[in-house]
């Protein structure tokens, strides 16, 4: 087990979770205008470090062990798509049971809740109706790629990567993005931040990268850096792989993990359930905090609404992703008792 990578999941699901307390919290406290930010203006890069997470441990986790393009894709369906549908179930529950408290005018429209559940909200330009929501639709883009080359090519992350290499790099061209509109989603620089978790894993696991695979994404960051230098992919893409990269090698040479780094994964293991349960948590966080302890000062309140919505996260995973996943990976399993018998 990656332990260390594990503890990279939660530290990215927990920065992101004070992003939006940071963000959130000026709507209900009193705050001076050239309040210090503490970086949190930037902790929503946690979901780089995410895609470049998941490039990284798929590959590793199916490198040794191939299977076949359905059996992956069903995999990351029921670890995806349960949890993310029970969320959404809840937030449109409360705003139509509450909509002075949770509704939104014209969000809960079932076009676009279908859009949402169907991960695809970015044909219209919106954010899900989960808006963290919008991150699973570039995860979505990633497992289908991958599961249609596992379906069509000998090498698939080889290919996984040349592919995507090649479409930011067709993204980059004056007019090909204004000539896609929303459906340049598919060519945004962000998809090559599951490349290099690919490559990442690559060289952890085998000490070296295909070839083709490096050139291709060589030629993508070169242009991300002649026409978008500033791009999410090359300010925080490259520093999140090279921190999977050295929390995988630390994890292999640490085979005795203390019980803070034990405990600090067992967060990762839900770091999902920490991300998602942050919708409406963050807020009423921030809003009841406020009331509770009026004079609070600004840095407190991120502090609360950060655990509150980690801790939410926890019992989501405990009470609700655990037992789904089981669920769901136990629909459609062999009968070994029956065949023994």
């Amino acid at each position: 087990m990656l332990i260390h990578v594990q503890i990279l999941r939660f530290v990215a699901a927990a920065a992101v979770v004070a992003f939006h307390a940071w963000g959130v919290a000026p709507a209900y406290i009193a705050v001076p205008g050239d309040r210090p930010s503490w970086g949190l203006e930037h902790a929503g890069h946690g979901v780089d470090l995410f895609f470049v997470i998941s490039g990284f441990i798929i590959f590793y986790a199916t490198h040794r062990s191939p299977m076949s393009p359905g059996t992956f894709l069903r995999r990351r369906m029921e670890r995806i798509i349960p949890l993310y549908y029970f969320v959404i179930l809840v937030v449109v529950a409360l705003a139509w049971l509450i909509p002075t408290t949770f509704g939104t005018p014209g969000w809960f429209t079932p076009q676009h809740i279908l859009k949402s559940l169907a991960f695809v909200s970015f044909s219209d330009g919106e954010m899900p109706v989960g808006y963290v929501g919008w991150s699973l639709e570039y995860e979505m883009y990633f497992y289908l790629a991958a599961a249609l080359l596992m379906a069509l090519t000998r090498n698939p992350w080889r290919n996984i990567v040349v592919l995507f290499s090649a479409l930011v790099v067709a993204g980059q061209i004056p007019g090909v993005r204004s000539a896609l509109g929303n459906y340049a989603f598919f060519v945004d620089p962000l998809i090559l931040e599951f490349a290099m978790g690919v490559l990442a894993g690559g060289v952890f696991v085998n000490g070296r990268v295909s070839v083709p695979a490096l050139v291709a994404a060589t030629c993508a960051i070169a242009m991300l850096l002649v026409f978008d230098p500033d791009s999410r992919a090359i300010v925080f893409g490259l520093p999140s792989a090279a921190l999977v990269a050295g929390a995988a090698y630390l994890s292999r040479w640490r085979a005795r993990p203390s019980w803070i780094e034990t405990i600090l994964a067992r967060l990762g293991d839900a770091s999902y359930s920490i991300y998602l349960a942050q919708v409406n948590t963050i807020s009423l966080a921030c809003k009841y905090t406020a009331q509770l302890i009026p004079g609070i000062s600004f840095p407190a309140i991120i502090v609360v609404a950060t655990c509150i919505g980690i801790a939410a996260g926890m019992l989501l995973n405990i009470l609700v992703e655990r037992p789904l996943l089981r669920f769901c990976r136990g629909v459609g399993a062999p009968r070994l008792r029956s065949a023994q018998a």
